[in-house]
């Protein structure tokens, strides 16, 4: 693994952002962010689900909206 640990783990949250970002956004397929993440060790891949649920619990989802997100793309 190649990330940065030495600044506290800030430059590995930063990645993790815009990699989350640029899924949503359409800009990196959903293949590529799941890659990325099996390719990380499983300490980091814990730190990218809790960044992912907080950003889940900032957005207010509902269950049907979550449903509907796993359906994916109608």
């Amino acid at each position: 693994m190649t990330e940065s640990s030495g600044d506290g783990g800030r430059t590995f949250r930063r990645k993790t952002e815009r990699v989350v970002n640029e899924i949503a956004q359409g800009l990196r397929t959903l293949d590529a962010g799941v890659s990325w993440f099996s390719d990380l060790a499983p300490t980091r891949q814990q730190m990218v689900l809790q960044e992912v649920a907080g950003y889940a619990m900032q957005t207010h989802i509902t269950a049907v909206d979550g449903r509907a997100g796993g359906r994916g793309p109608v």
